[in-house]
Parts: C-alpha cells; structure tokens; sequence
C-alpha cells in the first residue's frame, strides 16, 4: 500500500462529503495502493456507515475526543502506508491526486 488518505469530519454536510467520497472513488490509482481512513470525530449523530459505499479499501473510525489534532493522531495511528494524505470533508480532489 502506498497511501493512506485521512479524511477527519465533525458533524459533516452530507452533500459536501458525499463529493469528496466520490472524487476519492473515482481516483485513478488503483484502490489497492491506498486506503481511506474517514475519522468521525465526534459527530452527532455518528457519521454512517454508508456514506462509504463503493469505497472497498475504506475504513470508517470513531474518534469520541473532540478536535481535529485527536481525529489525525487515531488516523496516523492506523495508517498502514508511509506517506500520508490529509484531506478535509469539504475538498473534492481531481482524479489523479493520489496518483
């Protein structure tokens, strides 16, 4: 795996971070040289499952401690590449970003 993409979100606009999902769908790298970790920091409600759907090399985590420094400590935490994207839930990346 060569990237891991950290999305971290709290209490996001559905519309806004369904765009961003499927701009990272969409990326012309092949799904298994990166991951996603979308990093749910605290919302309310709880960001659901299914926002990730399509995304088969994606990961939904739960961070209960407010503030995006704890959402990218728990997503570097359990990142699995060695270089790391940070991508918030409002930017719409061109296909070839990862690439």
């Amino acid at each position: 795996m060569k990237v891991s993409v950290i999305l971290c979100t709290c209490n996001p606009r559905e519309y806004y971070l369904r765009r961003v999902l499927a701009a990272l769908a969409a990326q012309t790298l092949e799904s298994s040289a990166w991951e996603l970790l979308l990093i749910d920091n605290a919302s309310h409600p709880s960001v659901p499952m299914s926002v990730l759907n399509g995304l088969t090399n994606a990961r939904l985590i739960r961070e209960d401690e407010p503030g995006k420094p704890y959402a990218l400590m728990t997503g570097i935490k359990l990142s699995k590449a060695d270089m790391m994207v940070t991508v918030d839930d409002d930017n719409v990346l061109s296909p070839d970003y990862l690439a």
